[in-house]
């Protein structure tokens, strides 16, 4: 299990940035020299209540370092942008941690300080980290030259992911309220070209814009409205949870988005849990 916690004053802590960042496989690609144990106390102490610095645990026990802070360009269309920098500096390669570590963070950033947008910087010849971004749903935006720590060239790699951050089209707060509770594990919508796909992760929101919770998608049915059935409609978690119910209020209120709503109509009926 994979767990963060906040960076401590301590030598304990510092000693174990200083183990890591001792090693290859983490200097190579985060500071290209090995820093001696003082350089790891100024800079890290300078770092605490200043920037958010974790330490990654894997049950219980430190694997490596986060650092998170507020993205310092700007890109269209995005305005709470953030990055981040990590490393494992354990020998857990090959068990998936990797995903694991950056799907976590991804969702704290989005959820706990209201990210729109999440960018990271990788090298473009560290491989094996964009491989394992990509993975997460990180999408390549350019390359640009720049320098490492010491001065080298390198090529850079930009990448960004976003979130969809949406509202139910009708009685939004309380359909909030019923996943909240754990009654609404699902949602049906008309079928269009925005069909999510199982893992697929989003933020609803209230009615006043502030986030209510986030949630990832398991399954995704697109059918005709009249092939959704009682064992679907209970999932909606409406006021009784019958299928006739269902079939009246979603009747009602898609045929105010298109007068020629019927029964051979495609919706898309989705299902999801709430992670946050």
């Amino acid at each position: 299990m994979i767990s963060f916690r906040n960076l401590i004053d301590s030598e304990e802590d510092y000693k174990l940035i200083y183990n890591w960042c001792s090693k290859r496989q983490v200097y190579e690609w985060f500071e290209q020299r090995i820093l001696s144990y003082d350089e790891i106390v100024n800079k890290y102490k300078n770092k605490i209540g200043k920037q958010e610095v974790l330490i990654i645990e894997y049950e219980n026990i430190p694997i490596g370092l986060i650092q998170i802070y507020k993205y310092d360009g700007k890109i269209d269309n995005y305005k709470n942008i953030y990055e981040y920098d990590l490393f494992i500096g354990e020998n857990l390669l090959n068990k998936g941690i990797g995903s694991e570590v950056i799907n976590l963070i991804n969702r704290k950033i989005f959820f706990e300080l209201h990210a729109d947008l999440i960018v990271l910087r990788p090298f473009k010849r560290n491989e094996r980290a964009i491989r394992c971004y990509t993975k997460c749903g990180f999408k390549k935006l350019y390359d640009y030259e720049g320098n490492d720590t010491i001065g080298n060239k390198e090529i850079i790699s930009v990448y960004v992911k976003d979130i969809e951050r949406w509202k139910f089209g009708m009685d939004n707060n309380k359909l909030i309220e019923l996943i909240l509770s754990g009654k609404k594990t699902a949602t049906t919508s008309l079928l269009s070209d925005n069909i999510s796909k199982i893992g697929d992760e989003s933020i609803i929101m209230y009615d006043d814009n502030t986030d209510a919770c986030m949630i990832r998608t398991t399954d995704v049915i697109v059918t005709e409205f009249k092939n959704i059935n009682k064992d679907l409609a209970y999932l909606e978690g409406e006021e009784n949870r019958s299928l006739e119910y269902y079939k009246k209020v979603h009747n009602e209120f898609f045929k105010q988005i298109d007068p020629n709503f019927n029964d051979n109509t495609k919706v898309i009926f989705e299902i999801f849990e709430v992670i946050i």
